[in-house]
Order: structure tokens, then C-alpha cells, then sequence
């Protein structure tokens, strides 16, 4: 047995290192009743959302999710002090590579999705050219507690094309959007990525 066209996983398979694929960070599962999705954030990519925050000052700032050889990297950070605003060039270079998006709302913004994050996953998922290998789009969120400690939310959608409609023009977060959420759950369009929700 080997790893014909795929030396890294040769080298690390010799020093005893598991190589499975059951290992990489973002694991789509089929079967019968609900689909899964299995993905990890790495402590590197962690201290570097944290690293992020400080930087913005906690103020808001959003960046793309990559994936790179099997691990999700943060990839052209903006910060901006706009709300709701993102001036990150989706289509230009990263439709390769990228599989979401994830973001910070300081403490002033309610700590949840907003219509607004949704459309612009909806957004990036039709720019996407893996969504063959990498199906569902990330969209992520980051906000701090009472404590100022960091917090993430992961949820992932693979939407039917006109579904942008149930979000556009409405200034809404999760719980004015339950009705909608339930469907896109309901529908295999959702999943809210609660194994790696939670503090960081």
C-alpha cells in the first residue's frame, strides 16, 4: 500500500503519524436521516480569532474561511467600523479554496446570525467553485460574554438557489428567523454546527 501523488502523507505515515482521511477538518457524512457535518478549527486557527479580536479592538471585523490540504485557515481579515458591511472580494481569486466565512459582533450587537449574514452566505456559496469536495458553506460567528471571553457559533448551508429571498430586505437576527431557520433544517439546507459551538 502507499499514497501514490501524495508525499506528505507518505513522510508522515513513515514516522508513525495517522494519516487517515477520517482525520481531515471538514468531513461531510451521507446517510439515512439527517446529514452530518464533522469540522474542527485547529488551536492555531483559535488563538488566531482571539488574536484577531485584539486587533480589531473588538471592534467588528469578518474574514474568509479557507480550506488548505485538509485544515480550515482565517484568510483576509478585514476590520471595519461599518456595521454589516464587507468589502472582501469573494469572487476574485478565492472561489478555489474557500468554504465560508466567519465574523466578529462586539458586544453592542445582539450575539446571533443576523438576515443580513445570511444572504452573504448565500452569496459565497454561489461564487464557490468546491462545493463538489466541500458541499456546505461555513458561516461563523464570534462575540464575547458578559466576561469579555470568546465564544463561536458554526452553521452550515448548502441552499437550493432561490432561497436568498427568505432573508433579503429584512432587518432581523436568529430568533425573528425561526420560521426560516426550521425550514432550511428541515430541508437538509442547515446545519447548526453544535460540536464545535461554544467558548474558546
Amino acid at each position: 500500500m502507499g499514497w501514490k501523488g501524495e508525499s506528505r502523507r507518505h513522510s508522515l505515515s513513515r514516522k508513525g503519524i495517522k494519516t487517515s482521511k477520517d482525520n481531515e477538518k471538514y468531513k461531510f457524512i451521507r446517510g439515512k436521516g439527517n446529514p452530518t457535518l464533522k469540522i474542527e478549527l485547529p488551536d492555531y486557527t483559535k488563538k488566531q480569532i482571539e488574536h484577531f479580536s485584539d486587533l480589531a479592538n473588538r471592534e467588528e471585523w469578518i474574514a474568509e474561511l479557507d480550506m488548505v490540504r485538509g485544515d480550515i485557515l482565517i484568510d483576509d481579515l478585514q476590520v471595519s467600523d461599518e456595521m454589516d458591511a464587507s468589502y472582501l472580494r469573494w469572487n476574485k481569486g478565492d472561489e478555489s479554496k474557500c468554504v465560508g466565512y466567519i465574523h466578529y459582533h462586539p458586544n453592542t450587537l445582539v450575539p446571533e446570525f443576523s438576515a443580513q449574514d445570511f444572504i452573504l452566505a448565500m452569496e459565497i456559496h454561489n461564487v464557490r467553485e468546491n462545493k463538489a469536495k466541500y458541499p456546505y458553506t461555513l458561516m461563523g460567528l464570534v462575540y464575547p460574554d458578559e466576561n469579555d471571553d470568546l465564544h463561536v457559533r458554526i452553521f452550515a448551508l448548502n441552499p437550493k438557489k432561490d432561497r436568498k429571498y427568505l432573508f433579503e430586505g429584512k432587518v432581523a437576527t436568529e430568533r425573528d428567523l425561526k420560521k426560516e431557520i426550521d425550514m432550511l433544517i428541515k430541508n437538509k439546507e442547515m446545519m447548526k454546527l453544535n460540536h464545535v459551538s461554544g467558548g474558546l
